[in-house]
């Protein structure tokens, strides 16, 4: 990497969101980019890619192909290239394996010198004077420092791993967050007491991967939601989804928008349907079997307290409707409680040109900035203004193209909101 070329685009993190903006802006002359990453390589949520698991978007909605139908980083052209195009389709599914749709990320970061991996950034700084922001850079491997100068920002740094109750992964060895489960899985299995926290996709996926495990006797699954959720995927619903919506939404009053965010919940954060009705074939399966205990599934029911003794983990949970408290003991502990999406410390240096609300939060233009001269724009970090879509992965190419015709200052991707059935205003 060179230190004193000014590149037009540096690009922080390279999750799906970045890698697809480093697509889109491949065969751009104009665009001189860089994308650094802390990871080794492109490797999308590795503990959790399990083999039945099954993205929640269809293949269309891959990094490119909502503002780029013709682009060589489609995963219609990622199908071809691997000799699958016609298995695929006939195998009439429209939503992906998670370990092809990773496989696909992989293809296209392949394709893509853009890209650098094994890099840790630490700060950035801006220059008054030739207005370009400087890159403090680490390798990881070597701990050599490295500067880059761009003249614009994406940040893409993804979101944490959120645990309760203050509990860190350091207090036991098989207490875990969900993003960290097929890592402890081999250990997990020579245990027969296992306990999943968690109402969404990744507390099912776990759940219905240890159901068939033959070493529990125990498998437990509280969900702190009044029910176990299925994703809403009704085609009226799903016009949700789309980039009119997102303009519909950031007019909105704050206020509004706190309260709209409540009511969507399981447009995002429900279980697969086809997931939930296999569950119920195998807890079905069991029954008629006998060969182990039924687990035990209890929705409105959240964890309070926790503790750690030489034999067993320790829970307190609480039935949200009753009002009563339980206590159950499990050698390992599943927590698939979300994640968060912390501000970046390396922005810290920029202080007052990095724009925030009353209550801290980035406060994001239309066209994702986050600062007045639109030179510093946010990644799936813009919920609370943008909404619910935010870590849509249909809808990152959108939010790339517009970012790009921002940073250009014309319409390199037309970008003219599709007609929808339903009135939005």
């Amino acid at each position: 990497m060179q230190t004193d070329k000014v590149y037009d685009i540096i690009g922080i993190g390279i999750g799906p969101f970045n890698l697809g903006f480093a697509a889109l802006t491949h065969d751009l002359p104009e665009l001189d980019t860089i994308f650094i990453d802390q990871q080794e390589a492109f490797n999308w949520h590795p503990g959790l890619l399990l083999p039945h698991a099954r993205l929640q978007v269809p293949f269309y909605a891959d990094l490119v192909t909502a503002v780029d139908p013709t682009s060589k980083f489609s995963f219609m052209n990622y199908l071809h290239e691997k000799g699958r195009a016609y298995q695929f389709g006939i195998n009439e599914q429209l939503y992906p394996l998670r370990i092809e749709y990773n496989d696909y990320c992989r293809w296209v970061a392949s394709q893509l010198p853009s890209l650098q991996f094994g890099y840790t950034c630490h700060s950035v700084h801006y220059d008054e004077l030739d207005k370009t922001y400087t890159v403090i850079t680490e390798n990881t491997r070597t701990r050599q420092s490295k500067k880059l100068r761009g003249k614009h920002m994406v940040i893409g740094t993804g979101s944490k791993p959120f645990l309760p109750l203050n509990i860190t992964e350091n207090d036991h060895p098989l207490i875990l967050h969900s993003s960290n489960y097929l890592k402890h899985k081999s250990t997990l299995l020579e245990k027969a007491r296992a306990t999943i926290i968690g109402s969404g996709q990744s507390a099912a996926e776990i759940f219905h991967d240890l159901l068939t495990a033959p070493s529990y006797q125990s498998l437990h699954w509280y969900s702190r939601s009044d029910r176990f959720h299925p994703m809403d995927i009704s085609k009226l619903t799903l016009e949700l989804s789309s980039p009119n919506y997102i303009d519909h939404f950031y007019q909105l009053t704050p206020q509004i928008k706190k309260e709209v965010l409540i009511s969507q919940a399981y447009l995002y954060k429900g279980i697969n349907q086809s997931l939930l009705s296999e569950i119920y074939d195998q807890l079905y399966q069991l029954q008629l079997t006998k060969t182990k205990p039924l687990p035990v599934l209890q929705a409105n029911t959240e964890l309070s307290q926790l503790s750690i003794t030489d034999e067993s983990i320790h829970l307190q949970l609480v039935h949200l409707e009753k009002e009563q408290k339980q206590t159950i003991q499990t050698d390992a502990l599943i927590l698939a409680t979300g994640y968060t999406h912390p501000q970046p410390g390396f922005l810290q240096p920029l202080g007052h040109h990095i724009n925030k609300d009353l209550l801290g939060r980035f406060k994001i233009s239309k066209n994702y900035a986050i600062n007045d001269n639109q030179t510093i724009f946010i990644q799936n970090g813009e919920q609370h203004t943008h909404g619910f879509n935010s870590a849509d992965l249909g809808l990152g190419s959108h939010r790339s193209a517009t970012i790009i015709n921002q940073i250009l200052q014309r319409d390199q991707f037309s970008l003219h909101n599709q007609q929808l059935f339903q009135s939005l205003n």
